[in-house]
């Protein structure tokens, strides 16, 4: 059984942004609901989104961003870092929102794809 849906050879095309093993790679995984505030999640090469959101062309270019970065670094190592990242920011008084934004791997993802 294949959990969600891969993209299109015509929507890989959109995404030369990221490196074209991950567009062929990536499954897309609507989901009825996600946690309040976040449309999509990337999970290793699996993004979930937030029913309706499925046909955000930016979304899906930015979570793309966050597949490559699982890929290229593995989960351990992305999970960790991702998490460390946005600790240090709070613990330096940075409310949420904006140790999320302050994440380098958030910041790469909205640099890429210009979301």
């Amino acid at each position: 059984m294949t959990i969600g849906r891969a993209l299109t050879p015509e929507a890989q095309v959109r995404y030369a942004h990221v490196d074209a093993v991950d567009t062929a790679r990536v499954r897309v995984v609507v989901v009825p609901v996600l946690t309040p505030g976040i449309v999509a999640i990337t999970l290793g090469r699996y993004v979930l989104v937030q029913r309706g959101w499925e046909h955000s062309i930016a979304l899906i270019g930015h979570e793309l961003v966050h597949v490559e970065q699982w890929r290229r670094l593995g989960a351990v190592c992305f999970v960790v870092r991702y998490l460390a990242a946005y600790l240090r920011s709070r613990r330096a008084g940075l409310g949420h929102r904006d140790a999320y934004r302050a994440i380098p791997f958030e910041q790469e993802a909205r640099l890429r794809s210009g979301a």
